[in-house]
C-alpha cells in the first residue's frame, strides 16, 4: 500500500470517527431536547402558556439567525480551515477575531432594542386579534431570551472555530449540556402564570451562559487566541463578511419561514396549534438533525480544504459519499414517520393526561406534511455546505429567497383549498423540494465537482423504503399502538426493529455499499465495547 493510500485511509477513518462522535452528540442533544418538550407540556398544562412559551423563542431566534446564525459554521469554519491548510493560521484567526468583535457589539445593541420593544414586535402575530393573551405573554417571556442569544452566539463561535481545527469531539456534547440546564429551568420554574413563565426564560438565559462557558473551557487551548480587535475596515475582515453576508441571509430565511408558519398557525381559532407545530418540527428534525447535520458539518472543512487544494475529483467523491450516507438513513425515516405519525408523536410527547389524543392528532397532521422535508432538506443542507465550501455563498441565498416567496404562497393556496393545518407543513415541504432542485441543478453545472452515482442509489433506496413502509403498514394494522405507555413504547420499538431489518435486508440484497458501511460502523463500536 502506497503512502498516499495510507494517508487516504487514515483521513477516511478520522472522518468516520468524527461523524460518529457528532452523531452520538446529536442523539444526546435531540433526546434531551425531547425531554424538554415533554416537560413543557407537563409544567405548562394550560395551552395558552404552552403556546406563549413556544412563541417567545421565535423573534430572538430570528434575530440570532439574521445577525450570526449560519455564518459561523458556513463562513468562519471553511475560511479558517482553508487558512490552516495553507499555513496562514494567524492571518485567518485575526479575521475571525475582528468578526467576533464587530458582530458582538452589533448584537449587544440589537438585544437591548429587543428587550425594550418586545411588545410591539410581537403584536404582528395577532393582527386578527385571535390570541392577544398568548402574544402578550410571549413578549414578556422573550425579554430574557434576547440577552440569551448573545451567549448562544459566543458558544456557536467557539464551536465554529473548533470545527475548523476538526475538534468535533470537543463540540459534540455542548448542545446536550445546554438542553439539560434548560430542562432544569423548566422543571423548577415553569407553571401557569406570567411570573413563572418569565422565571423559566430567565433560567434558560442562565443555561446559555453555562453553554458558552462549557465550550470555552473545553476548547481553551485554541480559543485563548481570541483578542478583541475592532477594525471593521480590515480587508481580511471585509472579505470574510462578503462571504458571510449571503450565508447570514440564507440562515435567517429558514427562521423567517418558521415565523410565517407560526403566524399562520396562530390564525386558526383553536389554541394549541403553535405547540403542535413545534412538536412536529422537533420530531422531523430528529433524523434530519442527527444524520444530515452531523454528516454535513463534518464534511464542510474537509471539502473546503480539498477545493482550496484544487483536488476536484476527491471533492466530488467526498460529496457523493456524504450525500448518499445521509439519504440512506433519512429516506426510510421519512417513510416510517408518514406511516406511524400519530404513534410516533404519542410515544415522544404523551406522558401525562395533559397531552391529549387530540393534541397528538394535531401534531401528527403537521408531521405528515413535514415528512417529505426530511429527505429534501437533507439534500438542501448538504448542498448548501458544498456551496459554502467552494465559496459560492450567493446560490444558497438565491434558493432561500425563492423559498421565502413560495412558502407563504403555498400556505395561502392550500388553506384556501380547505387543507386546514396540514397546509402549513405541506407548503414547507414543497418549498424545500423547490430549493433542493435549484441547488442541485446549479451545483451540477460544474461536472468536475458534481456528485456521481446518485440515480441508481436513489432508485435502490426508495425501492427498499417503499417495501419497508408496506411491511410496517401491515404490522400496524395487525398490532395497533394502544394500551399502557409501556406497551405503546414496546410496540413502536418493535415496529422500528422490523423497519430496520426489512430496509437493511433489502439494501444488502441490492448491494448498496451504504448498508455495509453503517453495519460495519455499528459492529466496530460493539466489538470495542
Amino acid at each position: 500500500m502506497s503512502k498516499d493510500q495510507v494517508n487516504s485511509k487514515k483521513k477516511g477513518l478520522s472522518m468516520t470517527v468524527a461523524t460518529l462522535l457528532v452523531v452520538i452528540g446529536l442523539i444526546f442533544s435531540k433526546c434531551s431536547g425531547f425531554l424538554r418538550d415533554i416537560f413543557v407540556n407537563i409544567k405548562f398544562s394550560d395551552p395558552v402558556y404552552r403556546d406563549s412559551f413556544t412563541l417567545a423563542f421565535t423573534i430572538p431566534d430570528l434575530v440570532y439567525n439574521l445577525l450570526i446564525g449560519g455564518s459561523i459554521q458556513s463562513a468562519i469554519t471553511p475560511s479558517l480551515s482553508a487558512a490552516i491548510s495553507k499555513g496562514e493560521e494567524d492571518k485567518g484567526f485575526r479575521a475571525v477575531n475582528i468578526f467576533i468583535s464587530v458582530f458582538s457589539m452589533i448584537l449587544l445593541v440589537v438585544c437591548v432594542f429587543g428587550v425594550i420593544f418586545a411588545e410591539p414586535i410581537y403584536r404582528i402575530y395577532d393582527a386578527g386579534h385571535n390570541h392577544p393573551e398568548t402574544v402578550y405573554l410571549a413578549a414578556m417571556a422573550s425579554k430574557w431570551l434576547f440577552p440569551q442569544i448573545f451567549f448562544m452566539m459566543l458558544a456557536a463561535l467557539c464551536i465554529g472555530i473548533l470545527n475548523a481545527y476538526k475538534r468535533f469531539g470537543s463540540t459534540a456534547f455542548g448542545p446536550t449540556v445546554y438542553n439539560i440546564f434548560v430542562l432544569l429551568a423548566i422543571v423548577y420554574f415553569a407553571g401557569n402564570s406570567e411570573s413563572m413563565l418569565v422565571k423559566t426564560t430567565c433560567g434558560i438565559m442562565g443555561a446559555a451562559i453555562v453553554y458558552f462557558l462549557f465550550q470555552y473551557i473545553i476548547g481553551f487551548d485554541k480559543l485563548r487566541k481570541f483578542r478583541f480587535i475592532f477594525k471593521p475596515s480590515d480587508p481580511d475582515f471585509r472579505a470574510l463578511v462578503r462571504r458571510a453576508l449571503p450565508i447570514l441571509f440564507s440562515a435567517s430565511i429558514v427562521q423567517i419561514n418558521m415565523v410565517i408558519l407560526n403566524s399562520f398557525a396562530n390564525s386558526f381559532p383553536e389554541d394549541g396549534h403553535i405547540y403542535a407545530l413545534r412538536n412536529a418540527s422537533t420530531t422531523w428534525q430528529l433524523p434530519y438533525g442527527i444524520f444530515a447535520v452531523a454528516i454535513g458539518n463534518v464534511m464542510l472543512p474537509s471539502l473546503a480544504a480539498l477545493y482550496s487544494s484544487k483536488e476536484f475529483g476527491k471533492a466530488s467523491e467526498l460529496l457523493s459519499s456524504r450525500l448518499k450516507s445521509a439519504l440512506f438513513l433519512t429516506i426510510p425515516s421519512a417513510g416510517f414517520m408518514i406511516i406511524l405519525s400519530t404513534d410516533v408523536i404519542k410515544a415522544i410527547f404523551q406522558w401525562k393526561s395533559t397531552y391529549t389524543d387530540a393534541d397528538a392528532r394535531r401534531a401528527a397532521v403537521f408531521l405528515i406534511g413535514y415528512s417529505v422535508a426530511i429527505i429534501s432538506h437533507t439534500v438542501v443542507f448538504i448542498m448548501n455546505q458544498a456551496f459554502y465550501a467552494i465559496g459560492k455563498t450567493k446560490i444558497p441565498l438565491l434558493a432561500g429567497c425563492v423559498g421565502l416567496i413560495t412558502n407563504p404562497l403555498f400556505c395561502i393556496v392550500f388553506i384556501e383549498m380547505g387543507r386546514g393545518p396540514l397546509s402549513l407543513t405541506l407548503a414547507y415541504s414543497i418549498t424545500s423540494i423547490i430549493q433542493m432542485t435549484i441547488l442541485c441543478v446549479l451545483y451540477c453545472r460544474d461536472k468536475k465537482l458534481a456528485p456521481t452515482g446518485m440515480l441508481m442509489f436513489l432508485l435502490k433506496a426508495f425501492c427498499s423504503a417503499i417495501i419497508m413502509c408496506g411491511a410496517i403498514y401491515l404490522v400496524d394494522r395487525a398490532v395497533p399502538g394502544m394500551g399502557t405507555k409501556i406497551k405503546q413504547l414496546l410496540i413502536i420499538a418493535g415496529k422500528g426493529v422490523i423497519a430496520v431489518i426489512v430496509y437493511f435486508g433489502l439494501s444488502l440484497i441490492f448491494r448498496m455499499p451504504e448498508a455495509t458501511y453503517w453495519i460495519s460502523r455499528v459492529r466496530t463500536k460493539l466489538n470495542r465495547r
